[in-house]
């Protein structure tokens, strides 16, 4: 069985309940103290130039340059290819591919089996 508060008053139950209900007055610029020191302490964030922001959003310095060589690359292919490699359409809406006999490596990959 649990047991229940007694029916009379307790004084010092009453002091209690009205201490908690009452706010102790604060000295005179407490709080702004405490707050200038929190802010204060504060983490303050490092502005970094634009270049920098990119690069951190790409991956850094090795995606960035795994990007450039893929943009050299697609270039160079590009450029080099396109007299070897023709798609061209007939008259008739039909397609023709064109391989010329300059393809290099490439040409290993036509083989077929």
């Amino acid at each position: 069985m649990t047991q229940s508060k007694p029916p009379f008053d307790d004084p010092l139950e009453a002091a209690f309940t009205q201490a908690r209900q009452t706010m102790p007055p604060l000295p005179d610029g407490l709080m702004a103290r405490v707050l200038a020191d929190a802010a204060a302490e504060m983490p303050r964030p490092v502005r970094q130039p634009w270049w920098r922001q990119i690069f951190g959003t790409l991956g850094g310095w090795p995606a960035v340059a795994g990007l450039a060589m893929t943009a050299c690359v697609g270039v160079w292919v590009g450029g080099t290819l396109t007299d070897d490699l023709m798609l061209s359409l007939s008259p008739l809406d039909e397609a023709t591919l064109d391989f010329g006999a300059g393809l290099g490596a490439f040409d290993l990959l036509l083989v077929d089996g």
